[in-house]
C-alpha cells in the first residue's frame, strides 16, 4: 500500500513539472521558427521580439518598450496551422480625471454685541443675529484609468502593408494583442512577435536581419 502511493505521488510530482516545462521548451523552439522574415526588410532584428506557444482560442499579450529617435517595424507571424490570427498594436495613455465625492455646507452665525462686546439679547432673551454665513467644503476624488488606442490592426488595415511602423517621439511603451481564433485545443503552436529597429538619421551599416530567409 506505501509503494502504491509512493508511486502515485512521484507520478503526480512528474506531471506537475511536465506541465511546467513542457510549455517554457514549446516557446523555445518557438524562438527558432521563420515565419515572414522578409517583412523586417531593412530593420534590424529587435531582442524585444517574443515567442509563445498558443492554442486556438487563445489570447495574450506582450509588452514593446520603445525609445525616441529610433523607428520600429512590428509584426506578428504564426504557424499556418492556427488558422488567421488576429493581432493588434495598442498605446496604453494614462489618464486622470478629477469628480466630487462629497459637498458639506455649514452655516456661521456672527452675533451682534454691545460697546462693552457683551452679546446682545432680544425681547425673548435670545442673542441677537447680526449674520449668517454658508460655508461650503468640497471633497474631490482624483481617479487613475488607462484608456488603449489601437493604433493598427491586421483585420483594418487600410494600409495594406503586413507590418506595423511606429518612431515614437519619446520613450514609451506599447502593448501587442494576439487572439488565435478558434478550433482544436490540442493543436497548440507557435505564434511569434518580432520587433524590428532603426535608428533615424543613421549613416552606419545596417545589419542584416537575424531572421532572413536563405
Amino acid at each position: 500500500m506505501k509503494v502504491m502511493k509512493k508511486e502515485l505521488m512521484l507520478i503526480t510530482v512528474c506531471l506537475f513539472l511536465a506541465s511546467c516545462i513542457f510549455p517554457t521548451l514549446a516557446s523555445a523552439q518557438c524562438n527558432k521558427k521563420k515565419y515572414c522574415a522578409e517583412n523586417f526588410g531593412d530593420y534590424d532584428y529587435n531582442s524585444q521580439s517574443s515567442f509563445a506557444s498558443l492554442a486556438p482560442g487563445d489570447t495574450s499579450r506582450a509588452n514593446v518598450v520603445l525609445y525616441a529617435n529610433q523607428t520600429y517595424r512590428i509584426f506578428v507571424c504564426a504557424d499556418p496551422s492556427l488558422g488567421d490570427v488576429k493581432y493588434q498594436v495598442i498605446l496604453p495613455e494614462r489618464k486622470t480625471s478629477r469628480r466630487i465625492d462629497q459637498i458639506k455646507k455649514d452655516t456661521v452665525v456672527t452675533y451682534k454685541t454691545d460697546e462693552y462686546g457683551e452679546y446682545m439679547y432680544d425681547d425673548l432673551g435670545n442673542m441677537v443675529v447680526q449674520s449668517k454665513t454658508v460655508v461650503v467644503d468640497t471633497t474631490w476624488i482624483t481617479e487613475r484609468f488607462t484608456f488603449e488606442k489601437v493604433l493598427y490592426d491586421n483585420k483594418n488595415n487600410k494600409s495594406g502593408k503586413p507590418y506595423f511602423e511606429y518612431a515614437p517621439k519619446k520613450s514609451g511603451r506599447l502593448q501587442v494583442k494576439i487572439q488565435v481564433p478558434g478550433g482544436d485545443p490540442e493543436n497548440q503552436s507557435c505564434v511569434n512577435i518580432y520587433v524590428g529597429r532603426k535608428v533615424i538619421g543613421s549613416k552606419n551599416f545596417q545589419k542584416q536581419a537575424r531572421y532572413n530567409e536563405n
